[in-house]
């Protein structure tokens, strides 16, 4: 009986070894994050809003969206300008831009320096007027 049990704690030391080894477990491939899921309602110029169910494993909200195919943009000194979302362009020429929130509040950060956070509602919206 001793012989059974030493050898489950053998494989189980081996199991924890090899999750360690790939780089954690419970993490999944590609930025090497935890998968965070997060929604994101984006309002187009007509007033419609279309809302996403999204799951990533990046940090970034840019990062993310931009991996899903979402937004679309020109980097800049802070950071990366979103000039298309969900495929509509602002048009900088009537003052249109997008504006981001994170659960129904004005960002404080562009997309690419916001964090994702489990659960979180995103929300872009064309805006017009600077």
């Amino acid at each position: 009986m001793k012989t059974k049990t030493n050898g489950f704690a053998a494989l189980a030391l081996c199991a924890l070894l090899f999750c360690l080894a790939l780089g954690g477990c419970g993490k999944s491939s590609g930025s090497g994050g935890e998968v965070k899921s997060f929604t994101l309602a984006v309002t187009h110029a007509d007033g419609s809003v279309k809302n996403f169910d999204l799951s990533s494993d990046k940090e970034m909200l840019g990062d993310a969206l931009a991996a899903e195919g979402l937004i679309e943009g020109e980097e800049g000194q802070y950071g990366l300008f979103v000039t298309t979302v969900d495929g509509e362009t602002a048009d900088s020429g009537a003052q249109q831009w997008w504006a981001l929130t994170v659960d129904g509040e004005t960002a404080t950060t562009g997309v690419d320096s916001t964090p994702i956070t489990e659960g979180a509602a995103y929300g872009l919206t064309l805006t017009v007027g600077y």
